[in-house]
């Protein structure tokens, strides 16, 4: 069994690698930077579990691309706040199966990734009973609201005129700024969301949305 740490912040990843070691008997716990180098070291590897720094918006985003990649492997959000039911609710939506809360301890971080590569989510009671007060109150989330949380509010409105088909002098024209602007716009969401180009936003937002409607069967 293998577990991946996939965090930007370096000196986190190989802290939490190194503890990680001392205290499980996994066969690997590596750290990666990026999204592809998780979907990569993963093929190759024989990894059962992936760790991802949601405290950084680019990872967050790129946990959709992950589970779909991967979907016989366990993929857990770090550094949530597990107080905020809707934090908790947004990683189930992006196809996470479990959250390591912020201030866990080692011993406990081992307990959730193995209760989760076992199919079992680790939660609070009251977090669970928070979980499905806000499922019962949006039965139905749109892609772009699942990962709404990785754009600002200009990109939102950018991404949702770039999915109905509109070019850039178009959007610029709905939203009152220039071309180049709007360019800005697209590139920051294309990065966030990790695709290669602006037609593949549609595509994704809805295998997220997909996402988001099996993970919250599962819950």
């Amino acid at each position: 069994m293998g577990t991946l740490i996939c965090s930007e912040n370096t000196l986190f990843g190989e802290c939490l690698c190194h503890g990680l070691s001392s205290v499980s008997d996994r066969a690997l716990v590596k750290h990666v930077s990026t999204i592809e180098a998780a979907i990569a070291t993963a093929l190759n590897e024989e990894i059962t579990s992936i760790l991802v720094d949601i405290s950084d918006a680019s990872l967050g985003a790129g946990v959709a691309r992950l589970a779909r990649a991967l979907p016989e492997v366990c993929i857990l959000a770090l550094s949530v706040d597990d107080q905020k039911a809707g934090q908790v609710v947004n990683c189930a939506r992006l196809g996470c199966h479990g959250i390591v809360p912020r201030n866990t301890s080692l011993e406990e971080v081992v307990r959730i990734v193995q209760a989760a590569e076992r199919g079992e989510v680790a939660l609070r009671a009251d977090v669970a009973a928070q979980m499905m007060r806000a499922l019962a109150q949006t039965p139905r989330v749109a892609g772009s609201e699942i990962l709404a949380e990785c754009l600002t509010r200009r990109e939102k409105e950018v991404c949702s005129l770039l999915c109905e088909g509109m070019t850039n002098k178009e959007i610029a024209r709905e939203v009152n700024r220039s071309v180049g602007t709007v360019k800005n716009h697209v590139r920051a969401i294309l990065t966030k969301f990790d695709l290669p180009r602006r037609g593949a936003v549609n595509t994704y937002l809805g295998q997220a949305q997909h996402a988001a409607a099996s993970a919250a069967s599962r819950v």
